[in-house]
C-alpha cells in the first residue's frame, strides 16, 4: 500500500490517480494524526509525505513511522517547497527519508521512484489492538469483538470496531469521511456516504441491545463526517 500524505486536497487526489493509474493501490491522509492511527492497522510501503502537513510535519511522519516499527522498510518520499533551506532537505534524510523532492515535483522522477520503493518488499508489522476500550459510558474489546454495558454483551464486527477505534482516537476531534473510508473500507471517499451511514446505523443498533442511545454520543457533521463526545447535560442543554 502507499500512503499519500498532504493537507491540499487537490495534490492528495492527485498523488493517488497517479498510483492508481499504474496498478498501484494508494490511501490519502490529510494530516499527521490520520495517518498514524492507520499504522496500528496497515502496513505501509511507501509513503509520500508533504514537508508541511495541517498538524505538524514530515517530521513527525517519520517519527510515528519509526515507533510503529515499520521503518526502514517503509520507504519515504518527502515533498518539499522550491525554496527551502539545504538543511531541511538533510534533515528529512537524517531522520529516515529515502528521497526528497523539490517542487515543481518531476512527475517522471516521482513515478520511477515509487516504482523502485513499491516493488521493495515490506516487513510485517502489527501492533497490539488495545484490551478494553471505555466508548459511549460501555467497554468494548477489540480482540474478541464485544461491546458489554449493564451486564449486557453484543457481538460486533470488525468494521464496527474499527469505528469504535477510530472515535475513541479521534478525542473530541472530527472524524472527516475521507479518513473514515481510507481507514475502515480502504478506498477513497468519492462523495457518496451511504456505506458509512449504514455502518453507524449498524454500531448503533447494537449499542441500543444494550440500553446505550449511541446517537446521543455522535454529531453528523454534514458534508464532512462524525464527532464523537459525550452526551451534553441537561443543564448545558437548557443554557444552549
Amino acid at each position: 500500500m502507499i500512503a499519500i500524505v498532504s493537507s491540499a486536497a487537490r495534490e492528495r487526489v492527485a498523488l493517488v490517480a497517479l498510483c492508481e493509474s499504474r496498478g498501484w493501490p494508494a490511501l490519502e491522509y490529510d494530516c499527521v494524526r490520520a495517518l498514524t492511527r492507520s499504522l496500528r492497522r496497515a502496513t505501509l510501503r511507501v509513503v509520500v509525505a508533504r514537508q508541511k502537513l495541517m498538524d505538524g510535519y514530515s517530521d513527525d511522519v517519520l517519527a510515528n513511522l519509526r515507533t510503529a516499527g515499520q521503518l526502514p522498510a517503509t520507504k519515504v518520499i518527502v515533498l518539499i517547497g522550491a525554496g527551502a533551506a539545504s538543511a531541511v532537505e538533510a534533515r528529512q534524510l537524517a531522520l529516515g527519508a529515502d528521497c526528497v523532492q523539490r517542487d515543481p515535483v518531476r512527475i517522471n522522477v516521482l513515478v520511477e521512484y515509487l516504482a523502485k520503493y513499491y516493488a521493495s518488499p515490506a516487513r510485517s508489522s502489527a501492533a497490539k489492538p488495545a484490551d478494553t476500550m471505555t466508548f459511549a459510558g460501555a467497554q468494548v474489546h477489540p480482540a474478541e469483538r464485544t461491546f458489554s454495558h449493564g451486564g449486557k454483551i453484543a457481538q460486533l464486527t470488525q468494521r464496527e470496531i474499527e469505528l469504535v477505534e477510530l472515535f475513541v482516537e479521534s478525542n473530541g476531534g472530527v472524524l472527516t469521511y475521507e479518513t473514515l473510508y481510507s481507514e475502515i473500507l480502504g478506498r477513497r471517499f468519492r462523495g457518496d456516504t451511504s456505506n458509512m451511514r449504514v455502518l453507524l446505523g449498524k454500531l448503533t443498533a447494537s449499542a441500543a441491545s444494550l440500553g446505550i442511545p449511541l446517537r446521543n454520543w455522535i454529531e453528523v457533521i454534514p458534508k464532512t463526517g462524525y464527532r464523537y463526545a459525550p452526551p451534553l447535560t441537561e443543564t448545558a442543554r437548557g443554557s444552549a
